[in-house]
């Protein structure tokens, strides 16, 4: 008995692929575009107000001690440094390929 193979389509397997590697690319030039216009975001820990919620768990986390006047307010937070910004994944990444592209010459 002899096995044969059916014939199929090889046009339908790549034109699934088309549109997701557009939608890829659409995502991938949104992305730096974003990164390149505005390349700073709110921070994740504070959500951009720039002081921490978490008064003593960040002072025995970090060994943080504060000004005894500064004890009464909410501390600044360790991530952002209190500006309640933070540089895009996207941006670091470019910066840091950027620099090593211009060390190597």
């Amino acid at each position: 008995m002899a096995l044969t193979m059916a014939v199929t389509s090889t046009n339908m397997p790549q034109m699934s692929v088309i549109p997701l590697i557009l939608f890829a690319l659409i995502v991938t030039l949104g992305y730096a575009t974003l990164c390149w216009l505005k390349p700073f975001t709110h921070c994740h820990r504070c959500h951009g107000r720039g002081v921490s919620p978490h008064r003593l768990a960040d002072r025995i986390r970090y060994n943080h001690r504060p000004h005894p006047k500064a004890a009464r307010g909410l501390p600044a937070c360790p991530h952002c440094k209190g500006t309640g910004l933070r540089l895009r994944t996207g941006r670091r990444t470019h910066n840091h390929l950027r620099r090593l592209h211009r060390d190597t010459r």
